[in-house]
């Protein structure tokens, strides 16, 4: 049976289709989702209905991101905490910057679209004052008036009662009928009304930006015929069924960088450093043992993320990207219109595709000839490029001369020597087809079944019975899914606090064995025990099913120099240089003098 896997990029879009006997790559412009999924198909001569599975990954969102691109979005709050996102968690972002500066995500959602509803909850739950229906039906006015396209609600203490987010969901649906609703105790059921308010926004916000591309893909599909499970590949470079997606939407935001990172990690079970370079954003990663490093908690683009994401870094350079001068030094941040790093890689015979002529305004304003330029540029660049692998390293305490390097990207590879040169480095490890890497970590990726439940209780409180009758509970809901059973724990020493995620590959028995595994990661992680008796917000039950045979995709066709055909885009090999053809890989190496 043929499978297909698609990622939608910023300029193109990679559609992968495999079976047990070889695979075939098409590269086609971006546009609307469904009409790129209609020529993919026609492409490469597939039946929809003849699929075993599709699965998907798309930048659109992060790129949006990265954009800080406006949404139609609405916020419903408790009065008195309109201003929790402008104040927002206020931690020093730079230690020794004079002045703080809040990274808060502000522009999810315009301050004049925050409604503020009178009503409270106490810590325990409790309510003290009921919901204000009168203030509730004019924030509904205001919302329908401005015409919101996704309405994020975040009510005090709702993680601990949900009641009045429930009442507000009725009032939505009863007046809004046709507008997306947000739900922090669903979306995010945890303590800490800054973090759960950027959840639940970020929610909403894709919502406005995505859902309807994820509608429409699904709806071509089926009136093609398929049948099969839809899948999207989720921020720890997983399959997970379309339902998910589209009720977690956060989950598939780093779908697409998540899939690269999968790709890169493949390759070798050594410490790996990747970075794939697209036309918009370069995105960093680590693996170790073929497996690529999560983190619990994070950020993505600026925003902060309560959920487990493999460890990235998402920065603001690619080949799309407009150049301007500033201080003598070349930035990647200009206005659209004029020169791109593109431009410069087409005038040096890297790239076909570009406008080297727009070249000529950033040559006189640095007083260099346009080739002179396009050098600098590219430069500056792969520059650029080092050192925000060498920081993403050593932040993580990995010597990045000492890790493997991975490039990947239709970009990336047109920069890898370069990189890997300025970096110190003599060789560099690209992924065959390493302008398709997302579509083939999805070939590469296991499907997940997932189940669910807030349990919000004190350890000391979570009797041995209790809790065989909750894992009991979980597992059967995965009883059609293949593969053995993982839990994963959201924990805090006491209620108020963060989660710390805490994983069990085998069924925890008591909450005497949880609480002694949370001390031992804790103290591992902060190096202190935890200052609490251990609380427990909710458990996650997965399987991840067996990975799909993946024959792979056919090596670059020449050693070089130049550039070099692979199955999708080229490789670029400076003078010097020299591509070895690997086992689902190529060495790009400098030649021995």
């Amino acid at each position: 049976m043929t499978r297909l896997a698609i990622d939608f990029g910023a300029r193109f879009t990679d559609a992968l289709a495999w079976d047990d006997t070889g695979a075939r790559i098409v590269k086609l412009p971006s546009g609307e989702p469904a009409e790129v999924l209609a020529k993919a198909l026609e492409q490469l001569a597939l039946d929809a209905a003849e699929l075993e599975d599709v699965r998907i990954v798309t930048t659109a969102p992060l790129n949006a991101l990265l954009a800080r691109r406006p949404a139609r979005t609405a916020l419903i709050t408790t009065r008195g905490f309109a201003d929790t996102l402008q104040l927002g968690r206020q931690n020093r972002v730079a230690l020794y910057d004079p002045v703080a500066q809040s990274p808060a995500p502000r522009f999810l959602v315009e301050d004049t679209a925050i409604h503020e509803v009178s009503g409270r909850l106490d810590a325990e739950g409790a309510e003290i004052e009921p919901l204000d229906q009168e203030g509730l039906a004019a924030a509904i006015a205001a919302i329908r008036a401005a015409g919101a396209e996704a309405i994020a609600v975040c009510l005090l203490f709702a993680h601990v009662n949900s009641t009045h987010e429930e009442e507000v969901a009725q009032a939505l649906a009863a007046s809004l009928p046709g507008v997306t609703v947000s739900l922090s105790h669903r979306v995010d059921p945890a303590p800490r009304e800054y973090e759960r308010t950027v959840s639940t926004l970020l929610d909403a916000w894709l919502s406005a930006t995505a859902a309807a591309d994820m509608r429409a893909l699904s709806t071509e599909l089926v009136a093609r015929g398929f049948s099969g499970p839809l899948l999207y590949g989720d921020g720890q470079g997983v399959l997970v069924p379309a339902a998910t997606a589209e009720a977690e939407r956060a989950r598939v935001l780093a779908g697409a960088p998540a899939a690269a990172a999968r790709a890169a990690a493949a390759l070798s079970d050594e410490a790996t450093l990747a970075v794939d370079i697209g036309s918009q954003s370069a995105d960093i990663s680590l693996s170790r043992g073929g497996e690529v490093i999560s983190e619990p908690q994070g950020s993505l683009a600026g925003v902060p993320l309560r959920m487990t994401t493999a460890d990235m870094a998402s920065v603001a350079l690619g080949g799309s990207r407009a150049v301007r001068a500033e201080g003598g030094r070349l930035r990647f941040d200009g206005a659209e219109g004029v020169a791109t790093l593109d431009d410069a890689l087409c005038l040096l015979g890297r790239l076909q595709e570009g406008q080297p002529d727009r070249l000529a305004t950033i040559a006189a304003s640095i007083g260099t000839t346009p080739e002179e330029a396009a050098q600098r540029i590219v430069a500056s660049a792969e520059a650029e490029m080092a050192a925000e692998l060498t920081r993403f390293a050593t932040r993580r305490n990995v010597d990045p001369t000492r890790a493997r390097l991975v490039v990947m990207g239709g970009t990336g590879a047109l920069l890898a020597a370069g990189v890997a040169q300025a970096k110190g480095l003599d060789r560099v490890t690209l992924p065959d087809a390493p302008a398709a890497a997302g579509a083939t970590g999805l070939a590469l990726s296991t499907r997940r079944a997932e189940a669910r439940v807030a349990v919000d209780t004190p350890l000391a409180d979570l009797t041995p019975a209790t809790l065989e009758k909750l894992l009991t509970d979980l597992d059967a809901r995965l009883a059609d899914a293949p593969g053995l059973t993982v839990w994963s724990l959201a924990l805090a020493a006491r209620r108020p606090m963060h989660p710390f995620p805490l994983r069990f590959h085998e069924r925890p028995a008591s909450g005497e064995e949880i609480l002694t595994a949370f001390a031992e990661a804790y103290a591992a992680a902060y190096g202190i025990a935890p200052p609490g008796p251990g609380h427990l917000f909710h458990v996650i039950a997965w399987r991840d099913a067996p990975r799909a045979l993946f024959p792979g995709v056919p090596s670059a066709t020449s050693p070089g120099p130049g550039a070099v055909a692979t199955a999708a885009g080229v490789v670029w090999v400076p003078e010097g240089w020299r591509l070895v053809p690997g086992d689902g890989d190529s060495l790009l190496e400098r030649i021995a003098s």
